[in-house]
């Protein structure tokens, strides 16, 4: 018996990366094997390292389940595509010269240069008025290179790309209207950085991407309580919930009525622009209000958040759970707790899934970029390619016996294959400059990033120190943030930490009746520093100088050595 043909689907979320493999079942539907997930750095300011954390990920992913390679298909977060819903007036509607049409649309609709995009554009039927639904989609051409790079970096083979909001779309459907209702359903995948709006049923076709999500309320958490982004979406996991109104007890813990507050604040932006698409949805398009609401992705589980979107639009509120076709208990590779620890944001995983199931099962895209394009027309003529070469091997061995011409060809042979080596020794010389040039741009990055880093730090250093200093008889003289070399290394030889955790405060204090001690006191008022780590404990390790009066000058010396509370880092290439 052939074993099942096996597929692979990629989700790039902003967050969190999920791959999933699935298989055709024998009804037609799909069968999920097995699924895993890795987190992504959520720092939006470091999305230029994300091709280097996909790579990573996915191969830590592919070294779990000891596969090397197979065929993938990838949907793009909404983040990183224009995606655009515009009614079109074209004679004879989706059945006239849409193509025509579209192609200068494009130019209007996209708000980038063609020739710097891989745009495409999906017909969703006709809307009330008689005008053509087009969904016009665009990425980056740089943006989807380094993407699709990354994960062929790791082995995979790009088969397909979609994008999120079509990719749900597509599982909707698949679902046959999960909700068992009519009318409108109004899908809302609530994820980090965006919230996909996705309409389905009696109504025409709609979708928008709003850039506001989970990031958002992280966001908020950390600027109110001082914190990292890890830090309060660590917190907003475990303790957060959203406020239900002035109407209702907020939690007694303080600590959750505040991250509750603060969810709730945020949140009532993302309504607002959710009601203003709605509305352009029944102005534009002809949509008819939705019948009820249906909830999805990573905020999905957030509690209260059901309750918090009932309340804002006055409409049924479910969450999508989607029944899928598992592999045996026994043979599952961690599916059914993948299942269970998501159980309502499986949307993007299958609608990726589906891009390999024959028939209508997909919204067909095509938005591979140019490098992937030409690999797949390469692999298309593969097989006439292979048929001219084995005939060129059948003449050259029925012209074997001309002893001359076998000798010629082997020559010309040989002197193509000194050119590609002479052509491969260039590339060498080049890649290895191109390294170089790398490695030089990379240390000057370092350096400038540290010194931006210690040009905002030292003036918080000083504002600070200036706060704590006693208001008589002391005053600091120099401040040094230099870091000291660590014990045991040589001065020449580069450690391996070379952040500064530390400052030396050097000041003078007056000739006064309690002398000395008013650098006790100075060290009393750092211990109350959020800036500084000042333990009563460590007070000997810190006063490293402290000359005694002797009445014979105005002022006596003093020297501090103050560790700070967060080192301050120094980028090394």
């Amino acid at each position: 018996m052939a074993s099942e043909k096996k597929f692979l689907s990629l989700d790039l979320g902003m967050q969190s990366l999920r791959l999933a493999e699935f298989s055709m079942s024998g009804e037609g539907g799909l069968r999920i094997h097995r699924a895993a997930s890795r987190n992504l750095l959520l720092d939006p300011a470091l999305d230029a390292s994300r091709p280097d954390q996909i790579e990573q990920a996915l191969g830590e992913i592919m070294a779990d389940w000891k596969i090397k390679s197979g065929d993938v298909a990838c949907v793009l977060p909404a983040h990183t595509v224009f995606v655009r819903a515009v009614p079109l007036e074209i004679p004879g509607g989706a059945s006239g010269q849409v193509d025509a049409v579209v192609k200068f649309e494009a130019q209007q609709n996209i708000p980038f240069p063609l020739e710097e995009v891989v745009w495409d554009y999906v017909v969703m039927g006709e809307l009330p008025n008689g005008s053509v639904n087009v969904i016009f989609l665009a990425v980056k051409t740089e943006l989807l290179e380094s993407i699709c790079t990354a994960v062929e970096g790791a082995g995979l083979r790009i088969s397909r790309i979609t994008v999120s909001l079509l990719a749900l779309n597509d599982t909707l459907r698949y679902s046959s209207n999960p909700d068992g209702n009519d009318g409108t359903t109004l899908l809302l995948d609530i994820g980090s950085r965006t919230t996909n709006m996705v309409t389905s049923g009696s109504g025409p076709f709609f979708c928008r991407s709003i850039p506001s999500g989970g990031l958002a309320v992280t966001t908020a958490i950390s600027k109110d309580i001082h914190s990292t982004l890890e830090e309060a979406e660590t917190l907003k996991i475990s303790r957060g919930s959203v406020g239900l109104g002035p109407n209702y007890e907020p939690p007694a813990d303080p600590v959750e009525a505040n991250l509750a507050k603060i969810s709730r604040q945020t949140l009532i932006k993302t309504q607002a622009d959710i009601a203003r698409s709605l509305g352009y949805y029944r102005s534009n398009l002809g949509g008819s209000d939705p019948a009820h609401i249906l909830l999805t992705g990573g905020m999905a589980s957030m509690p209260y958040l059901a309750e918090f979107i009932h309340e804002k639009f006055q409409k049924p509120v479910g969450f999508w759970n989607i029944e899928l076709d598992r592999t045996n208990p026994s043979e599952s590779d961690g599916a059914s707790d993948f299942i269970e620890n998501n159980p309502n944001n499986m949307g993007e995983l299958i609608g990726g899934a589906l891009q390999f199931l024959p028939g209508n099962h997909h919204t067909p895209v095509r938005l591979l970029p140019p490098s992937v394009s030409a690999k797949h027309d390469f692999a298309r003529k593969l097989p006439a390619l292979a048929a001219a070469a084995t005939l060129f091997i059948l003449t050259l061995v029925a012209f074997g016996i001309y002893g001359t011409q076998a000798a010629k060809a082997t020559r010309g042979e040989s002197q193509k294959l000194t050119q590609d080596t002479q052509r491969m020794d260039q590339l060498s010389k080049g890649i290895k400059s191109s390294l170089k040039t790398q490695a030089e741009i990379r240390k000057t990055a370092g350096t400038l990033l540290s010194t931006v880093l210690l040009r905002e730090a030292y003036p918080k250093i000083v504002f600070e120190l200036a706060a704590k200093v006693p208001d008589r008889f002391l005053w600091v003289t120099e401040v040094d943030t230099s870091a000291d070399t660590p014990k045991g290394s040589s001065p020449t030889q580069k450690p391996a930490d070379t952040s500064i955790r530390e400052v030396v405060v050097k000041g003078l204090y007056l000739d006064n009746p309690r002398q000395a001690t008013v650098i006790d006191d100075f060290v009393n008022n750092l211990q109350t520093s959020e800036f500084f780590a000042v333990d009563e404990k460590d007070k000997s390790k810190i006063i490293i100088q402290r000359s005694g009066s002797n009445g014979e000058f105005w002022a006596y010396p003093f020297s501090l050595r103050v560790p700070l509370r967060n080192p301050i880092p120094e980028f090394t290439p």
